[in-house]
């Protein structure tokens, strides 16, 4: 019971398995491609790397250097999740994630506030700063390639839903995050291990080079024999397995899904216009997440820059509208989060939607 209730978004997509495998009936290498394994590969790499940086303990430490350089939780969050925006946009919103909470929660327990807020905060924002570059999520990586435009033509496009975006951002922070004082609680931080953290940096940059080459499987295999073999195996103990298990249950569940007739037959009865194609990317979104919508969107229509806008605004709003919400609630590790995270979401998400519903009326 436990289990089941810690684990609960697994156990939910995996009752949809059951309920949709029995309709659809499909053949196990079917199953096997539904399955984006690069994605789950390139997690489960992400998983390990980030896992060893927070057992450092170096994260602890400079919470304990840094933490009175903050004046109060409105400069934090400011700071951070600003920072959480400008990272995306480069790093991606999967790998921003994995820098940024566990930093986050180093500084939780050096003060007395409350910071699962910036952490939400931190997950909406990955989300819109990832929205301006080509590789600022994996979305958009699919998409620029089918546009086969410049690196800047794409920034220029996408600028026309970041902007408003990000300023709709900043203000939120403003009246979310109140000039409370930090209640600094330093505590005696545990021994850092330098090593695993020097080690765990050098193994990221090579993910990163094995990411843009396509030699992530091998990365992921060196990685694991590193930390198996160096004295590091309570990495592996503390590999977080479930939420690697719940990706892939989706991308089953996803597939099979957007493979029923009905859904198909559907979808090619409808005129696919700017605003219709724009609309029904955010709503799929919303329903089977961002990346999954881009792809079966472009199956069709050709007009990759609405769906691109589409699908990049509606990463906020329900949780699963971005994977990329779930990978940063996991790490908090308690399911009334959730309820939390779509307090700010969800207004975030009407009022980004109608922002720019009125730019693209004035310049589209």
């Amino acid at each position: 019971m436990k289990l089941l209730k810690k684990e609960w978004l697994f156990f939910t997509f995996l009752f949809l398995f059951v309920i949709l495998f029995f309709q659809e009936k499909p053949s196990l290498s079917e199953i096997n491609s539904y399955i984006d394994w690069s994605t789950i590969r390139a997690l489960s790499t992400l998983l390990l790397i980030t896992t060893a940086l927070k057992l450092s303990n170096i994260f602890d430490l400079f919470a304990v250097k840094s933490i009175k350089s903050f004046k109060n939780e409105r400069t934090l969050a400011f700071a951070f999740i600003m920072l959480s925006a400008f990272l995306s946009m480069f790093l991606t919103n999967d790998i921003t994630l994995f820098i940024m909470v566990p930093l986050t929660l180093a500084f939780s327990t050096q003060i007395k506030n409350d910071l699962t807020k910036l952490v939400i905060f931190e997950a909406i924002a990955v989300n819109v700063g990832s929205t301006l570059t080509p590789f600022g999520n994996p979305q958009n990586i699919f998409l620029f390639r089918q546009m086969d435009i410049s690196v800047i033509n794409f920034i220029q496009k996408m600028s026309i839903v970041f902007l408003p975006s990000i300023i709709l951002l900043i203000t939120f922070i403003f009246f979310s995050f109140p000039k409370k004082p930090l209640e600094i609680n330093i505590k005696e931080h545990t021994n850092t291990d330098k090593f695993l953290f020097i080690s765990s940096l050098l193994l990221f940059v090579i993910f990163i080079v094995s990411l843009e080459y396509s030699y992530v499987r091998y990365a992921l295999l060196v990685i694991i024999l590193f930390y198996l073999f160096s004295g590091y195996k309570k990495i592996l103990l503390k590999f977080d397995y479930f939420l690697i298990l719940t990706f892939i249950i989706m991308f089953i569940d996803f597939g099979m899904l957007s493979n029923f007739s009905i859904v198909k037959n559907i979808m090619t009865s409808i005129n696919m216009d700017f605003y219709n194609v724009f609309n029904i990317s955010i709503i799929l979104s919303q329903i089977i997440s961002n990346v999954p919508a881009a792809i079966f969107m472009s199956n069709f229509s050709n007009n990759y820059t609405a769906i691109a806008y589409g699908v990049d605004i509606a990463g906020n709003g329900l949780l699963i509208g971005s994977l990329a919400n779930i990978i940063a609630l996991r790490f908090l590790k308690n399911p009334k989060v959730y309820i939390e995270f779509h307090k700010y979401s969800i207004p975030y998400f009407f009022l980004s939607y109608l922002l720019i519903l009125v730019i693209f009326y004035k310049f589209i």
